[in-house]
């Protein structure tokens, strides 16, 4: 007999749970009030987390692929990969009578449309959360991730549960069912994980680092920052910080700019860290960045989706944002929060700001993060809402 409210999830996310933080939040958050979870994926990073134990992580492939090697494997190799996914999902969802499906972004919400016969005879309610809109600009059209996308508005229709981290998001997503009233929850940090880390001061007194976590790519300032880093602020010396996962050529093209600018010495590449450990890590920096220029949907819809920005907050530094209506609709208000249109004197400007306020932005950050920015309390509304809507079917 269950002795919670529901006896079984299966999470379908196609990329690793550890490389979107919100998605260990919500696997945390669910297995409070679920007997066992099963997650199926892909094996694409060494992991250090510690799922509940009522959680069971299930890899289609043996061999771990680690930061971009899974894109060189073969097509046929790639067709595999998700003919496993389809067959481990059908037999999890099959063999444990699961009552919730959770499918993260386009691929998954496909496998549960190919699955809806399986999932209409075991009366599986159907949930979609869509992490990130798919920006195909650079996909062949015979992609899994391509016919996912063109399958989206059909496979979106057996949803009983939809949600999403930004409501300007909305606006891509077309036949939504009648009745399924879309939930938002924000990609915050999760309280348990980030409370137990807290930037006390400012590291150095003759520094003042800078930290971009996350995909490094092009659209975060980084080289418009880069041009900079020769200049003082407040007298000390200014410095950036990359932590995640970076193409090769786009990291030769970093430092060689740092190179060209002179400030190769102030300029550092730490490689990826896992999640568990990043917190802690991020606490030897002093501002997070967290600039997106809005060229694409994600990044000009990151106000309540970009995880990194309220995960620097959570652990006390002030943050440093592009500059438009958006982000400024979303965070304009906080003491923490500063803003720049990349042009050099606005960056020097901004960034002698930032050092001046630093104790107050830094106390400020955590304690807007207690009270509203942390995912527990957006996540609140979720688990009544799931109970219901499975009391009504």
């Amino acid at each position: 007999m269950s002795k919670k409210p529901i006896n079984h999830i299966t999470i379908l996310i196609y990329a690793h749970p550890e490389l979107y933080p919100p998605t260990l939040s919500a696997i945390m958050e669910l297995s409070r009030f679920t007997d066992t979870i099963d997650v199926v994926t892909r094996n694409m990073l060494t992991s250090k987390w510690e799922y509940p134990s009522n959680v069971r992580v299930n890899y289609i492939n043996k061999k771990k692929y680690i930061g971009f090697e899974i894109e060189n494997i073969s097509f046929l190799k790639k067709i595999i990969h998700f003919l496993k996914f389809v067959k481990l999902s059908y037999t999890l969802i099959r063999k444990n009578k699961s009552q919730i499906v959770l499918a993260y972004d386009a691929i998954p919400l496909y496998v549960a449309h190919l699955l809806k016969a399986t999932l209409k005879k075991q009366d599986s309610l159907l949930w979609y959360h869509n992490h990130d809109v798919t920006d195909l600009s650079k996909a062949s059209s015979l992609s899994i991730m391509s016919v996912a996308n063109k399958k989206q508005n059909s496979a979106i229709k057996n949803v009983i549960v939809f949600s999403l981290p930004s409501k300007e998001r909305l606006v891509y997503f077309k036949n939504i069912p009648k009745g399924v009233d879309p939930i938002l929850i924000p990609n915050y940090p999760h309280k348990k994980l980030y409370s137990n880390y807290v930037k006390k001061e400012v590291s150095n007194t003759s520094k003042l680092k800078l930290v971009y976590q996350g995909s490094i790519g092009k659209g975060h300032g980084l080289e418009s920052i880069i041009k900079i880093l020769k200049q003082p602020i407040s007298g000390k010396t200014l410095e950036l910080h990359l932590i995640g996962k970076i193409r090769e050529p786009y990291l030769k093209q970093l430092n060689n700019l740092a190179k060209e600018h002179n400030v190769i010495d102030t300029f550092f590449y730490h490689g990826m860290k896992p999640f568990a450990e990043l917190p802690k890590y991020i606490t030897g920096f002093d501002v997070g960045l967290a600039i997106h220029e809005p060229y694409n949907i994600t990044y000009a819809t990151g106000g309540s989706a970009s995880n990194k920005i309220y995960e620097y907050a959570a652990i006390g530094l002030p943050v440093l944002l592009f500059d438009n209506e958006h982000y400024r609709s979303y965070l304009g208000d906080n003491n923490w929060s500063y803003f720049t249109d990349l042009t050099h004197d606005s960056l020097i400007k901004t960034l002698e700001g930032m050092d001046l306020n630093w104790p107050n932005a830094s106390k400020a950050a955590q304690q807007d993060f207690i009270k509203k920015y942390n995912f527990e309390t957006c996540f609140k509304q979720v688990k009544p809402l799931l109970i219901n809507t499975l009391k009504k079917r």
